[in-house]
């Protein structure tokens, strides 16, 4: 017969489980950025640009729930390495609009599936009383933490952004993105 764990090694269990969940995230980081050259924000930009097609920077940002100072400089280290395109737009000669690059899609399609999408694809394949379950324990973990306050966008790093034609999910976390659009690596964003 088992001896019933305490109160002590019940949390100390759950804190393990939130630093493998903490690491999980930071190692696909830094193998995206090992294997592709890449953040996870900026990854996130072209994949959405995949899905939308053309979009002004301040529409991507929205798109990204980051602010506009943090997509201009993602947008500029994607432009230098040619992965997107900007071209002023038709109808408003103001407006620059961003979309992904012939060298930019083919990055999209090296890249293999990440770890959002792998996690998306089995948790939608569990039961739906196991999904509700797991997202109750999930938010009430992330009170206990007193994070229910932060912004975020319901993604993974990385992975892929909900949109009307996919139906799947993006990768984003405003502190990593915020992160990485000013150079850090994303390895201490983790």
């Amino acid at each position: 017969m088992t001896k019933p764990q305490t109160d002590e090694t019940e949390t100390e269990n759950v804190l393990r489980d939130v630093r493998r969940i903490v690491r999980a995230l930071s190692l696909a980081s830094r193998d995206l950025a090992r294997t592709h050259e890449l953040t996870v924000a900026q990854l996130l930009c072209l994949r959405v640009l995949r899905n939308t097609g053309m979009l002004s920077a301040g529409a991507l940002a929205n798109a990204l729930s980051i602010s506009p100072q943090t997509v201009t400089g993602l947008l500029d280290r994607l432009h230098a390495r040619g992965l997107i395109a900007r071209a002023r737009s038709e109808t408003d000669r103001r407006q620059v609009l961003i979309s992904l690059s012939e060298q930019g899609e083919k990055l999209l399609v090296a890249t293999s599936p990440s770890l959002q999408d792998r996690f998306v694809e089995r948790f939608s394949a569990l039961p739906p009383a196991r999904r509700a379950a797991l997202a109750e324990a999930l938010s009430a973990i992330v009170s206990l933490l007193e994070a229910d306050s932060l912004d975020a966008a319901p993604l993974l790093a990385p992975g892929h952004a909900l949109t009307p034609s996919s139906n799947a999910v993006e990768p984003i976390l405003e502190t990593t993105l915020a992160a990485e659009a000013t150079g850090a690596s994303p390895a201490t964003t983790g």
